[in-house]
């Protein structure tokens, strides 16, 4: 019999197979575990790079387009904006001269309604848990301008002076050449019709102006069914109409009868055109104080062309009378621009009669939409205040209709031609200076317009 001997550090072979099964697994647990551990620790968080991989997901805000330095108009919407990085999620808190502003926590920081007062730095701080930056100070500066409730019409003097028709206030205002606005005459939100001197006075939804011979400037109180007169100390006083009783009646003084008067043009001789929109008729009124119709059909709008008396307006609005004695009317309820030889024939200049729309071309191939203010250059070019278009346009005499300024579309913007933004202009008239002054009624503000179509507020 033989023996067999285990081997350095062994055991019988009939012993090792025993004992070897019984330890596998305790190796395989071990081995196990030595490949579970770092994972189950890397779930959990630990390892040695804890803070480089928290770093990976979060960083720090950063501006990359800082808010930019704004001068604007009172009353003007004007908007600081910023874009940023960072994460996560970042949170904006916008101030002004480092004093934060409750509720402004968005990329963008909008005054809607600015004045003098908002002028100032502007600034935005952006955080998120790993960081905060503040942006640069942008400069924001708010120009005073007049501002009205509802210009409607503005006429200026030889010195300068700007005379405006507010409409929904019932007041004529004055500005000065250095931009001071003075109360001529009315009652500040009071309509009523009172004759008298400045606030003693009063006015119901005034229109059109226009200076008589005198110097003194002539009203077409519409809301009145009348026309006053204003001197330049601001005292008011009833031509013809009688105020509250609208008509259509010839007659001299309050024994004439209108509905609802808007345009009005002097001649050389101090007669006046009259533009009767509700009565959609042209009347005229003799310096003694006579009042006739001049074209038109009293109480029956249309659209025909001819003689002065058998032609028919719709609602005919602004007036302008050039050198010759053409008279231009702005025929707002057939969107078209209309025009009265001197020898009393109807003609249509541009714009198809009954169709609203919003086209630059000739004659009826142009279309407007519910035109206003009309006025002429001193080169007999027709200026129209197209106010439902949102622009100011011009007509050639042979009657080619281009856009002078505005987009057509409604907004409040500085700018040359087609960047330039009105809402609902009303009012236009030539100033000495060949440039030209817009009531921009629904901005509130007026606004000039050179002949090459830049536009900038008053």
């Amino acid at each position: 019999m033989s023996l067999e001997f285990p081997s350095p550090g062994g055991m019988l072979h009939s012993m090792r197979s025993r004992t070897a099964s019984k330890g596998r697994p305790m190796r395989m647990l071990r081995r196990s575990l030595t490949v579970l551990l770092p994972i189950l620790m890397l779930a959990l968080g630990g390892g040695c790079h804890h803070g480089s991989n928290a770093d990976a997901v979060g960083t720090p805000p950063s501006i990359t387009l800082q808010p930019v330095d704004t001068p604007t108009v009172s009353g003007r919407q004007v908007s600081f904006t910023i874009t940023a990085n960072g994460a996560p999620v970042l949170a904006y808190q916008w101030a002004k001269d480092g004093v934060n502003i409750f509720g402004a926590l968005g990329l963008t920081f909008t005054l809607y309604d600015p004045q003098p007062a908002d002028s100032g730095h502007y600034s935005v701080s952006v955080t998120n848990p790993y960081g905060s930056v503040t942006s640069r100070a942008a400069v924001l500066t708010v120009v005073p301008t007049p501002e009205f409730t509802a210009a409607v019409s503005v006429v200026t003097d030889a010195a300068g002076n700007l005379f405006v028709s507010d409409r929904d206030d019932h007041v004529i205002w004055q500005v000065s050449p250095s931009k001071q606005v003075t109360l001529l005459a009315g009652s500040r939100g009071l309509a009523g019709s009172a004759d008298g001197q400045g606030s003693n006075a009063q006015f119901r939804n005034p229109g059109c102006l226009a200076f008589d011979l005198a110097g003194n400037l002539v009203v077409a109180d519409t809301g009145n069914h009348t026309i006053r007169r204003i001197a330049m100390d601001g005292t008011v006083t009833t031509l013809a109409g009688t105020p509250g009783i609208p008509g259509t009646a010839n007659g001299v003084g309050a024994l004439a009868r209108f509905n609802a008067p808007y345009g009005i043009a002097v001649t050389a001789t101090g007669t006046m055109y009259i533009a009767d929109s509700q009565s959609h008729t042209i009347r005229l009124m003799a310096v003694d104080g006579t009042v006739s119709t001049y074209a038109g059909t009293p109480g029956a709008s249309g659209q025909g062309n001819g003689s002065a008396g058998s032609a028919q307006f719709n609602q005919p609005n602004g007036l302008a009378l050039g050198p010759d004695g053409t008279l231009y009317i702005s025929d707002y309820g057939n969107s078209c621009i209309r025009m009265i030889s001197p020898n009393a024939q109807v003609s249509t200049l541009a714009g198809l009669a009954g169709t609203v729309g919003y086209t630059d071309d000739t004659g009826t191939a142009a279309l407007f939409n519910l035109p206003v203010g009309i006025t002429l250059d001193a080169s007999g070019n027709v200026w129209v205040a197209d106010t439902h278009n949102h622009v100011i346009r011009s007509i050639t005499p042979a009657g080619v209709v281009i856009t002078v300024a505005g987009s057509g579309l409604a907004g409040n913007a500085d700018g040359i031609v087609a960047t330039a933004y009105f809402n609902l202009p009303c009012g236009i008239t030539g100033l000495p200076s060949g440039n030209f002054m817009v009531a921009d009624t629904a901005n509130h503000i007026l606004r000039i317009v050179t002949p090459g179509g830049t536009v900038t507020t008053l």
